[in-house]
């Protein structure tokens, strides 16, 4: 297969511990291994968000661009720091058809038991979610019963004013600059006054 590896550390020490090249040589060696063309190794360094890393960004976009039929890491925390932003990404790979594949934790999702994992991987996510949905709803109902208020306040606004503007010809947005609001809120504020959106 086509592959692009992905390599990443969290700190600047690791970067100096070589923890990078450890990873590059690891992936080369089960590259050579295992047959596969290993197109490039991506590298992260620092970072750890997913939105701040260059590199993860560039291995998805390739994956889009159907340059790659895999992508290598040395271990799933490399690819991602929750179980939700693994099974989110790789899910993603999985339906533009590229293989994931993580060599010290045996998954490989272009073989049967690779798949299983995943699938593992994709109920534990599901499950954190449904115990995060409880949990809030359950804070939601505590607070309720403590009279708090769980809405942010309607922000006050001249309503007159907004609908003269729009009535003039102005646009939401146009209006929303400036009132200092969103244009979904003068849109929200003039069905309210049943004001006919154009």
């Amino acid at each position: 297969m086509k592959v692009l590896a992905y390599a990443r550390v969290s700190t600047e020490n690791q970067v100096k511990s070589g923890s990078l090249e450890d990873q590059k040589n690891q992936i080369k060696r089960f590259c050579e291994l295992q047959g596969h063309e290993l197109l490039d190794i991506l590298c992260d360094a620092g970072l750890s968000a997913l939105s701040d890393r260059p590199a993860w960004r560039r291995a998805m976009e390739m994956a889009r661009e159907r340059k790659i039929q895999a992508i290598v890491v040395t271990k799933l925390d490399r690819w991602g720091r929750s179980v939700k932003d693994l099974v989110t990404s790789i899910d993603e790979l999985r339906r533009l058809g590229v293989h994931f594949i993580s060599i010290g934790d045996n998954l490989d999702t272009s073989t049967p038991n690779g798949r299983l994992l995943f699938h593992i991987l994709s109920a534990f996510a599901e499950f954190e979610r449904e115990i995060i949905r409880e949990r809030m709803q359950a804070g939601r109902e505590r607070a309720k019963a403590q009279g708090k208020i769980l809405h942010r306040p309607k922000k006050r606004l001249d309503e007159r004013e907004i609908r003269r503007l729009y009535e003039l010809g102005l646009s939401a947005r146009s209006i929303g600059k400036i009132m200092g609001v969103s244009h979904n809120t003068v849109l929200s504020r003039l069905r309210e006054m049943g004001v006919k959106i154009r």
